[in-house]
């Protein structure tokens, strides 16, 4: 037993990456995860060829299994559904080396949401982790050309936006530095500066209410469209915020890969600001204020 668990072991960053990207949820993720160990545990050895082949192609189907439960499911989330944020791992965590794998920004995977599970799971190999046709044939028991037809209409389906899977960390930070000290000390005709003429802002709250001396805080159920409804919600939340939230703080932090902004009272994370830069501009941004997609920034 101990065997096969340092085995596993070897790959479980691997296995936890490709299910994060694949339903953009820590938790489930890990779920899975755990279920992959445990059919690994109960599998016979010399019935597996290859054990990396094997731990890939099963938590692959796990993960095309549960996306298309969770479509359903979504069907009646409260308001806007987005990913949960992934917080860059320390080696002292149970997930430590996850970082040594891609985890794919939320802009990128709401976009991989036009996809089904099955082409999100071949573009996601042949793309972020570089199979080749012939070991994505192995794993979905299909031809290569079949998987190189799912690759293409993979990508026709998310057709221009590819380009967004190219990020310049850099710029990212400038303009999310930019964006944090416009909306801090309060210069509105500097965040609409930074702002696109066409940028949405997309909000996550699950149903939550935040309650603050006597004040309710809720995310928006409906996308807010265009750089002057966007930029007077912003400034009018976040001073609301400052104002009667305790122990109000804001400060840049690394999630999935780019820097984003956490919001806290005190220890307890409120929000996760991530936003998708065009040039120096902000083209959209992510807000995510649902308590139970935060827990793992409570104490960071």
């Amino acid at each position: 037993m101990t065997d096969k668990s340092d085995t596993f072991l070897e790959y479980r960053s691997l296995l936890f990456s490709i299910a994060y990207n694949m339903l953009g949820s820590v938790d489930a993720a890990e779920d899975l995860v755990q279920d992959t160990y445990l059919k690994w545990v109960d599998c016979q050895e010399t019935e597996v060829k290859f054990i990396k082949s094997y731990l890939v192609k099963t938590i692959t189907h796990l993960s095309i299994n549960y996306l298309n439960s969770a479509r359903i499911r979504r069907e009646s989330y409260v308001g806007i559904w987005l990913p949960e944020p992934l917080q860059q791992y320390d080696g002292r965590k149970s997930s430590a080396g996850i970082e040594s794998w891609h985890a794919l920004s939320i802009g990128i995977l709401i976009l991989l949401e036009k996809l089904t599970p099955q082409e999100r799971a071949i573009f996601l190999l042949k793309e972020v982790f570089a199979y080749d046709y012939f070991e994505l044939a192995s794993l979905f028991d299909k031809s290569e050309q079949h998987c190189r037809q799912l690759f293409k209409r993979a990508k026709d389906n998310l057709g221009r936006d590819t380009r967004r899977f190219e990020v310049d960390l850099k710029v990212h930070e400038k303009v999310l530095n930019n964006f944090l000290q416009a909306i801090t000390e309060g210069h509105m005709d500097e965040l609409i500066e930074l702002l696109k003429q066409d940028i949405t802002l997309y909000a996550d709250g699950g149903g939550s209410v935040l309650h603050a001396n006597g004040k309710k805080f809720t995310a928006a159920l409906k996308p807010i469209h265009g750089r002057e409804h966007v930029g007077r919600l912003l400034q009018t939340v976040i001073l609301k915020m400052r104002r009667f939230v305790p122990a109000f703080t804001q400060r840049v932090i690394m999630a999935n890969g780019l820097p984003s902004i956490l919001t806290s009272s005190g220890k307890r994370a409120l929000s996760l600001i991530s936003i998708e830069p065009e040039g120096n501009r902000i083209k959209n941004i992510y807000l995510q204020t649902n308590p139970d997609k935060l827990h793992s920034f409570r104490n960071i």
